[in-house]
C-alpha cells in the first residue's frame, strides 16, 4: 500500500492537472461557451471531442444531465481543485471532509458519463477502448479520495469518541 504522503501527492496532482483540463475542455461543453469563447479554444475543444459522444452531443437536449455535471463540476469541482492542491500541499487535514466529498461526487457523474459510453451504438471497439481509457481513470482516482479521506476521517472521529469516553 502506498503511504499517505504518497497517496497525497498523487490526487494532489491529479486535481492540478484538473484545473487546465476543466477550464479548456470541460467548460467549452457548455450550452453557451460556443458563443463566448475564443475561436483557438474552441479548437482545443473540437480537437478533444473528437469521437466522444459525451463532449460531441453535449447540448443536445437528450444531455441535459450532462450539461448539468458540467456546471457541477465549474460550479463545485473546480474550486475544490484549487482548495485541494493548497491543502495538501499544506499537508492541511482540514481538507479532508472537502476531498472526500469531491471525490464521491465525481466518481458518481463519471460513472454515469462511462455507462452512457459502453451504450453509446456505433462506437467501434478501438473508440471504446481510447474513450475508457480516457474516463475510467477519472472515476477511479475520485473514487480512491472519497474512500481515502473518508477512512481517515473515521480515524479523526473515532480518536475524538476515544477521547471523550476517557475524559467521562
Amino acid at each position: 500500500m502506498l503511504s499517505q504522503r504518497t497517496r497525497d501527492w498523487i490526487y494532489f496532482w491529479f486535481l492540478a492537472v484538473h484545473i487546465p483540463a476543466t477550464l479548456l475542455v470541460d467548460i467549452q461543453a457548455l450550452f453557451f461557451a460556443e458563443h463566448i469563447s475564443p475561436t483557438w479554444l474552441r479548437q482545443i475543444f473540437v480537437f478533444a471531442a473528437k469521437e466522444d459522444p459525451l463532449l460531441t452531443n453535449a447540448t443536445s437536449p437528450l444531455f441535459a444531465w450532462f450539461q448539468s455535471f458540467i456546471l457541477l463540476e465549474v460550479i463545485f469541482q473546480l474550486p475544490v481543485f484549487f482548495l485541494g492542491v493548497r491543502g495538501l500541499w499544506k499537508r492541511d487535514p482540514s481538507i479532508y471532509p472537502l476531498l472526500a466529498l469531491y471525490g464521491a461526487s465525481s466518481a458518481t457523474t463519471t460513472f454515469a458519463c462511462i455507462a452512457t459510453v459502453l451504450h453509446t451504438p456505433g462506437l467501434s471497439s478501438a473508440q471504446l477502448t481510447k474513450l475508457l481509457a480516457s474516463y475510467v481513470p477519472f472515476m477511479l482516482v475520485p473514487l480512491c479520495i472519497a474512500v481515502d479521506y473518508g477512512t481517515r476521517l473515521t480515524r479523526v472521529m473515532r480518536a475524538l469518541g476515544e477521547g471523550k469516553a476517557k475524559r467521562a
